[in-house]
């Protein structure tokens, strides 16, 4: 598809706008700028959004061959049985990408947006994304953050904690495709425990990790008037006039729970006339946790804290993948715990299955230990039960 007029980036931006007027602004985004990313115990130490740009703009210029191949193929899979490990590379970028985001700028978008600023805080989102762009145009796309999603504290205010969607929109009008991204920096630990989702439809029935479902699905007051976090996700992706361009969703680490919890709702609610228009394909998230209980049909991989899954059984059916030294392993449907992969980890052996060259692999992120990695989950329509 062609890239997104002035007019609908505009459009898509003074609804974020709004609806940041709604949130405060949560510890992680007034504190001064640190480390990006989760550190995993990993051989790729955690790294400021500055120091992360060159490393991920590396990934991209050494397996270029991977991100055409992406392109070609629409970021689409064949099924979850058969993964395309190109797109899963090019959906991998995207995730990691998200950490980009200047979280003293966003911290400024809000104070603009409560101050009905609505220019100001623009401004300072479009500030905000300035390093994904970066990203963007390495990857031949277009990027634009689309929603927060708002973290509920033990008093019942929201803020924002890091979590957000964007949407990567690719400039090949004959190849087109859009990846709805997420991410978030943070999960308090006394959000662990289930509840049971209003409205009960919600990941077809199941307990839902609380964390993940206040984030995504809970209800927050802007003007007076209440919002969805989801439903804010929906209404800019109407907003983005995408037509039947084939939508993928993904995300890593908790970012990856937000994507799980988003890609079962679009597909549990596809046959309503407000999401008939959406041409949804396939979820890519990697090292997330679980998000509900059995009997959900929702795909969600494990969880980063295997001390978790005893207190709370949070489980995941089909679809996940383990990256070995021998090559990918299609995992059972319950596999035992593991501790997240680090991202230099995940790219490392998703690049090994890419269409990369022998230099790039060795030049990127040599491998120093040995280490279990975490599952690649890839979900898909031809997941469904």
């Amino acid at each position: 598809m062609c890239p997104p007029s002035v007019e609908t980036t505009n459009e898509i931006r003074r609804v974020h706008a709004q609806q940041l007027a709604g949130l405060g602004i949560g510890a992680p985004l007034s504190a001064p700028e640190g480390p990006t990313q989760p550190k995993d115990g990993d051989d790729m130490p955690p790294l400021t959004p500055n120091q992360l740009l060159p490393v991920i703009l590396g990934w991209i210029n050494d397996n270029r061959a991977a991100v055409d191949a992406a392109t070609n193929a629409q970021a689409t899979s064949p099924s979850p049985d058969a993964p395309n490990w190109d797109t899963i590379f090019v959906a991998l970028v995207e995730s990691i990408a998200m950490y980009l985001r200047k979280d003293e700028e966003v911290a400024q978008a809000i104070i603009s947006a409560r101050k009905g600023d609505q220019a100001a805080a623009i401004a300072h989102l479009e500030a905000s994304e300035r390093l994904i762009q970066e990203v963007a145009k390495a990857l031949d796309c277009t990027f634009v953050q689309l929603c927060d999603f708002a973290d509920l504290t033990p008093d019942g205010l929201y803020l924002s904690s890091g979590a957000y969607a964007g949407l990567w929109l690719t400039n090949h009008a004959e190849k087109p495709f859009a990846g709805g991204s997420s991410s978030k920096k943070r999960m308090d630990r006394h959000k662990l425990g289930p509840l049971h989702p209003s409205p009960s439809g919600i990941a077809w029935g199941s307990q839902v990790h609380r964390g993940f479902y206040y984030n995504i699905f809970g209800n927050f007051t802007v003007e007076g008037k209440v919002q969805v976090p989801f439903d804010v996700l929906v209404e800019q992706l109407k907003n983005a006039n995408l037509g039947q361009t084939k939508i993928h969703i993904t995300g890593h680490s908790l970012g990856g729970g937000l994507c799980s919890l988003a890609y079962g709702e679009f597909l549990r609610r596809q046959s309503e006339p407000s999401f008939a228009g959406f041409n949804i394909g396939d979820a890519y998230s990697f090292a997330a946790p679980r998000i509900c209980y059995e009997p959900s049909l929702m795909p969600p991989p494990p969880p980063p804290l295997v001390e978790d899954v005893t207190q709370y059984p949070f489980v995941h059916v089909g679809g996940a993948w383990k990256i070995t030294p021998t090559g990918p392993i299609k995992m059972a449907d319950e596999p035992p715990c593991l501790p997240p992969p680090s991202l230099g980890q995940m790219v490392t052996k998703t690049m090994t299955l890419a269409a990369t060259t022998p230099a790039g692999r060795r030049r990127l992120i040599p491998e120093t230990k040995q280490s279990t990695p975490g599952p690649v989950k890839l979900c898909g329509k031809t997941d469904e039960k």
